[in-house]
């Protein structure tokens, strides 16, 4: 009687040795299933961030160009002297332009430099009293000027294919850093080392 109660025994060894190497193998098809689903998803995020030609990039070089003020004042954006030149480029609708104003507000607030020149571009300011009247953002305390530019249609307007933005000038014109979107914990801590100097 007490071998057939030995052979189920035995089997069971053997059964379990069977499944541990099946799960083995099925982890190690999912570990590599998943590592190549994670390296599709970044070339499919990197595709759809993917800035159409002409988008400013480090290396370009910008010319001085005309912009207005909040009461229609003309001005101009030159690059020259000592210092950089920050251009944020925003517009009072959008929704990720305010979630990063405030952020460059606090790095602006955290990291104040001489050597750094801020100017704020908001794409929808226009004269006062002028068709769809655009206005500034409502966010208290704000650490730049803020223009409109004097030309929408023309550059630096077409550089700018996604905002918010940011670009670090230097005094020829040459564009040394530019940042898109909302920007991410290391884009931020780029751009404050860039306004730190």
């Amino acid at each position: 009687m007490t071998e057939p109660g030995q052979k189920p025994r035995e089997r069971f060894p053997l059964f379990l040795a069977v499944v541990c190497a099946a799960l083995a193998t099925l982890t190690v098809l999912l570990t590599v299933q998943n590592m190549s689903l994670k390296s599709k998803l970044a070339a499919a995020a990197a595709l759809a961030n993917a800035l159409p030609p002409g988008a400013l990039k480090a290396g370009d070089t910008l010319a001085p160009f005309d912009v207005l003020d909040a009461t229609g004042q003309s001005a101009r954006v030159e690059f020259g002297g000592q210092k950089m030149t920050l251009l944020l480029v925003f517009s009072s609708t959008c929704g990720a332009c305010s979630e990063t104003i405030p952020v460059w507000n606090r790095l602006l607030a955290d990291t104040p430099s001489t050597t750094v020149k801020v100017v704020g571009i908001q794409t929808d300011l226009q004269e006062p009293g002028g068709p769809g009247e655009g206005k500034t953002l409502p966010i208290p305390d704000l650490r730049f000027p803020v223009y409109g530019f004097a030309n929408p249609r023309g550059e630096p307007v077409s550089k700018f294919p996604m905002i918010p933005a940011a670009a670090l000038v230097d005094a020829a014109g040459a564009v040394k850093a530019v940042w898109f979107g909302t920007p991410t914990k290391a884009q931020a801590s780029e751009l404050r080392d860039a306004i730190a100097g």
